[in-house]
C-alpha cells in the first residue's frame, strides 16, 4: 500500500502507535480487581488440543499461544524474525547442512529447560514417525537423524538435496522431548500419538493451556516467566457458541470481549454498536469445494468433465455478493493474494468461469444425459445419479454457500442434495471417505509449500481433501522444494497451480476476509499482524494476545515493558525498526528520485 505522507517522523510515529495501541479517552469500565481474563467467543470448537492431530483455525490459535516455532513471522510484513532460533540460519556452499544459533534461557511452562536438543527432538520425532501432517514442512531429509543438537544452542539441519526450506520457517510447534519423549518408540503408532489427550498442556509460548471442555471452549493461563515478554492479561477464555446471532449478543452484552470470524451479516449488525471496535481482516482464507476421489465416493467425480461442469455451474461473484456482502473476492488459485510473490492466475483463455450451458456441453459430451425427461441425467450407464454436497455447520458460510451450489448443480441437471454436519463429525466422514464434496476451506500459510503440499500422493489420508492423486504433480512438488534458485521455483510453483486450476481436485470459491470484533471500552493495544489491516487475533504470531491490555491499565502509561510487568515482545521491537529503518529510506528515495526529475 503506498504511503500517503512522505515525512519519515510520522510514519515512525504512526508504526509505534499501531504497535502499541492507542490509549481509550473514555475509560467506561474499571480494570477488574484481581485476575484479568480476555474472553474470545467463537463458532469453531477444537477438534483435538493435541498439535499432531489439530488441523483447524481454533487450534491453530491455541498452538501458536502455547507454543513456540523455530522463528516468528513479523507482524510488519511476515516475513521470518527471532524466534527460538536467532535469523536468519547459516548453510554449507552446497545448501545442504543448515546451522541455527537456539536461544538460551528458555523454559517449558513446568520449569524444565528449552533447548537445542527440544527442536531436534520435534523434528525427528515428526519425521521418523511420518507425521503426515507435519513432515512435509521438513522437505527432503534423511530418514533417521535429520536434525542434530550438538549442544544446548546449536541446531543443524541436513537435507538431502539443497533446498532453501530451513529459510521458509516450518509452521512446526516445538514440543517438549521429556513429556513426548516416550511415543517415538515404534510401540506408538501415528494413530496413537494423535490419540495423546494434551490437556494441560506443556508448552513454551505466552499462554498455557489448562483446560478444554469439548463444545464449550478452553482456558489459557498468561505464562509469566515468557522469554518474550510476560502477556499483561491473566487469562484467555475461549468460548463456544452455537449460532452468530449468540454470539453477537454476548458481545453487545459483555459476556464475551471479542469475536472471532463472524458471518457478513452480524458483522455488519455490529458497525457503529456503542464500544464496539471491528476489524476487517485480510483474505487468510479460501473457501473451496473439494472432490472426494476414493472410498465411498461417487466414482463420477474422477471424471474431469464432470468436475469441469460443475466448476462451470457456480457463480462466484454471486456467493462473494449474496453469502459474503462483499467481505471477499472470487477464487482461481490456491495461493492466495496475499501471497502475491508466489501467487499464479489464469489468463482470460483459461479461466473456468460461470457458463451453465458450457456445464451442459460437458456433462452431454461426457454421457450424463437425462433420459427419461425428469429434469435429471442419468449416468453413461442409464443408473439413477445422485451427488450430496457436505457442508460444515459451524465452519462460517459453508451452509450458504452449499446451498447456492446445489441449486445451480440442480440447474444444470446434476441431482444434488446437502447434508449439514457438525466440524467434528465433517473430520469423522473426511476419515472415512464417506463424502461426495464438501464446501470448506484452508487457512494457509506465508510460503506456498504448505497448501501445494496437500494435494500430493503422500498427503492420502493426512491433509488431502478427497485424496487427488497425480505423479506428475508430485514431481513438481519435490522440483519446488528441492531448489535453490528462486526464480526456478517461481516457474515450478507456477506450474502446479495451473496443473490444480485445469485439472480442479476442488473448485476454489473465494477468498474471505476474516471478520473481527472487540470492546473497544474494555481492551485495547491490539497489534495486527500484518500491518497495516492484519489481523488482530488468530493471526500469524501471538504478538497481539501478549499486548493486549486492559483500556485502564494502558491509560496508566506503557511502564509494563521497562518494568519487567510484561509487553511488547523484544523481537517485535527488532522488527518494527527494521521495517522503520527500511521505510525511512524508501521515503528519502522517493524524495530524492522526484526531485531528479523535476
Amino acid at each position: 500500500m503506498p504511503k500517503r505522507s512522505p515525512i519519515a517522523a510520522f510514519i515512525v510515529a504512526a508504526l509505534l502507535t499501531s504497535i502499541l495501541g492507542t490509549a481509550s479517552a473514555q475509560t467506561t469500565t474499571p480494570a477488574p480487581a484481581g485476575k484479568t481474563v480476555f474472553t474470545i467467543g467463537t463458532l469453531t470448537d477444537m477438534v483435538s488440543p493435541n498439535p499432531i492431530k489439530g488441523t483447524g483455525a481454533a487450534e491453530y490459535e491455541t498452538f501458536m499461544l502455547a507454543y513456540d516455532m523455530l522463528f516468528n513471522f513479523s507482524p510488519a510484513d511476515l516475513t521470518p524474525t527471532d524466534g527460538l532460533a536467532v535469523w536468519p540460519p547459516t548453510h554449507s556452499a552446497d545448501g545442504k547442512t543448515w546451522t541455527f544459533k537456539i536461544r538460551s534461557g528458555v523454559e517449558w511452562s513446568d520449569g524444565v529447560p528449552l533447548t537445542a536438543k527440544d527442536i531436534a527432538f520435534t523434528y525427528n520425532f515428526i519425521n521418523e514417525k511420518g507425521l503426515g501432517a507435519f513432515k512435509q514442512e521438513l522437505g527432503s531429509v534423511p530418514d533417521k537423524n535429520a536434525f542434530e543438537a550438538p549442544d544446548d544452542t546449536t541446531l543443524i539441519w541436513h537435507m538431502d538435496k539443497p533446498s532453501l526450506t530451513p529459510e521458509h520457517p516450518p509452521y512446526v510447534p516445538i514440543i517438549p522431548e521429556h513429556v513426548w519423549g516416550k511415543y517415538i518408540d515404534d510401540q506408538y503408532t501415528p494413530k496413537d500419538i494423535k490419540e495423546v489427550p494434551n490437556v494441560p498442556a506443556v508448552g513454551s509460548g505466552p499462554f498455557v493451556l489448562t483446560s478444554w471442555t469439548q463444545g464449550q471452549g478452553w482456558t489459557m493461563e498468561a505464562n509469566k516467566s515468557y522469554w518474550g515478554g510476560a502477556p499483561h492479561v491473566n487469562e484467555i477464555d475461549f468460548r463456544v457458541y452455537d449460532s452468530p446471532e449468540a454470539l453477537k449478543l454476548a458481545l453487545i452484552n459483555g459476556e464475551v470481549d471479542a469475536a472471532e470470524a463472524l458471518p457478513p451479516g452480524i458483522f455488519d449488525q455490529l458497525q457503529g454498536q456503542p464500544n464496539i471496535a471491528t476489524n476487517v481482516g485480510p483474505s487468510g482464507t479460501m473457501d473451496d469445494l473439494a472432490f472426494n476421489f476414493v472410498g465411498k465416493a461417487d466414482p463420477s467425480l474422477q471424471n474431469l468433465d464432470v468436475r469441469q461442469a460443475i466448476a462451470y455451474s457456480i457463480d462466484k461473484q454471486a456467493i462473494v455478493d449474496r453469502v459474503m456482502l462483499g467481505y471477499a473476492t472470487p477464487g482461481d488459485s490456491v495461493v492466495l493474494p496475499q501471497s502475491a510473490r508466489w501467487r499464479w492466475q489464469p489468463d482470460q483463455s483459461q479461466v473456468i468461469g460461470y457458463d451453465p450451458e458450457k456445464a451442459k456441453t460437458l456433462l452431454d459430451q461426457a454421457g450424463y444425459k437425462d433420459v427419461n425427461g425428469d429434469g435429471f441425467r442419468e449416468t453413461p450407464k442409464g443408473d439413477p445419479w445422485t451427488l450430496e454436497v457436505l457442508t460444515i455447520s459451524d465452519w462460517p458460510n459453508s451452509v450458504d454457500e452449499g446451498k447456492l451450489i446445489v441449486g445451480w448443480m440442480n440447474d444444470i441437471g446434476i441431482k444434488t442434495t446437502i447434508k449439514t454436519v457438525s466440524t467434528s463429525k465433517g473430520y469423522d466422514l473426511w476419515y472415512a471417505q464417506d463424502f461426495d464434496m464438501y464446501v470448506w476451506g484452508w487457512t494457509e500459510n506465508v510460503d506456498p509449500d504448505f497448501i501445494l503440499s496437500i494435494f500430493t500422493s503422500q498427503q492420502c489420508g493426512w491433509w488431502s481433501d478427497g485424496c487427488w492423486k497425480n505423479t506428475s504433480y508430485d514431481k513438481l512438488y519435490e522440483k519446488q522444494r528441492t531448489t535453490i534458485n528462486e526464480a526456478d521455483r517461481q516457474a515450478t510453483v507456477n506450474q502446479m497451480q495451473q496443473m490444480l486450476y485445469e485439472q480442479n481436485p476442488m473448485v476454489v470459491l473465494l477468498y474471505k476476509n476474516d471478520l473481527q470484533a472487540y470492546r473497544s471500552d474494555l481492551f485495547t493495544g491490539f497489534v495486527k499482524t500484518p500491518q497495516p489491516q492484519g489481523y488482530i487475533f488468530y493471526g500469524w504470531s501471538p504478538v497481539s494476545e501478549i499486548s493486549l491490555r486492559p483500556v485502564t491499565e494502558a491509560s496508566a502509561g506503557p511502564s509494563d515493558a521497562s518494568s519487567g510487568g510484561g509487553g511488547i515482545p523484544t523481537w517485535v521491537w527488532i522488527a518494527v525498526a527494521a521495517v522503520v529503518i527500511v521505510v525511512v529510506i524508501v521515503m528519502v528515495r522517493r524524495r530524492k528520485n522526484t526531485s531528479d526529475t523535476e
